[in-house]
């Protein structure tokens, strides 16, 4: 555990050492939406980090540091800062993130499904903007082909309104080094938000993403992805 801990503070301290040069979205990671069942082993830790771009000048630049504890049963506990821009209005947002197996989606499963839960703070406003919930399901239906379903809740402190999350996506190998991923979300009856994105995977612990995606956050633009996703 406390080999852990500091495997945590390394990967916070290097998530906050790309953030400050910008002036600064479960899943396949990264800027995906949708998040899988998978749960690495205690001590395993990541950055994800990506900058997305839309058409009506709408922006979002991210970093989240994570690792895995070992608090009776792998516990993935993770942090992300984002930047954004919305309307020409800038805000600094984080939130705190805890995800564990509930049937563990090992390498060599068919099934999987996890549960995870976190909340979210506008730190420009001072307040807790929302609560949320969501039970992801992996199923591998064949070595190159997986699929990613979500299911959950989310409470807006803002708005006072709660609110049924979904997301569906797929994962497709191409070649060793390829992945095509494709995904469709959103909250209870509001219009859906989609992407699609190639992942390139040069080495085991490195990822690079570019991804194209409409209605990200409910503006009817398209937007291009550019991420980054380190694991050690």
């Amino acid at each position: 555990m406390q080999y852990g801990f500091w495997r945590f503070c390394a990967a916070a301290a290097l998530a906050l050492g790309l953030l400050a040069p910008s002036g600064a979205a479960q899943a396949a990671g990264g800027a995906f939406a949708v998040d899988d069942a998978g749960v690495d082993g205690p001590g395993a830790c990541k950055v994800e980090a990506f900058a997305a771009f839309a058409r009506n000048g709408d922006r979002v630049a991210a970093v989240a540091p994570t690792c895995v504890a070992s608090l009776g049963r792998p516990v993935d506990i993770g942090v992300q800062f984002d930047r954004s821009r919305s309307g020409g209005e800038w805000g600094t947002g984080l939130a705190l993130k805890a995800k564990t197996a509930i049937v563990p989606f090992t390498d060599d499963a068919s099934f999987g499904m996890a549960i995870s839960g976190g909340v979210g703070f506008d730190l420009t406003a001072r307040e807790t903007t929302e609560w949320f919930v969501t039970v992801p399901v992996s199923i591998r239906l064949s070595k190159i082909f997986q699929v990613n379903l979500n299911i959950g809740g989310l409470r807006d402190n803002i708005e006072h309104r709660s609110f049924v999350t979904w997301g569906a996506g797929f994962e497709l190998m191409l070649a060793t080094q390829f992945t095509l991923l494709g995904e469709m979300f959103g909250q209870s009856s509001e219009r859906p938000g989609a992407q699609l994105g190639l992942r390139f995977t040069p080495h085991e612990k490195v990822d690079f993403d570019i991804i194209y995606g409409r209605n990200l956050t409910g503006e009817r633009s398209d937007w291009i992805t550019a991420g980054v996703n380190l694991r050690f």
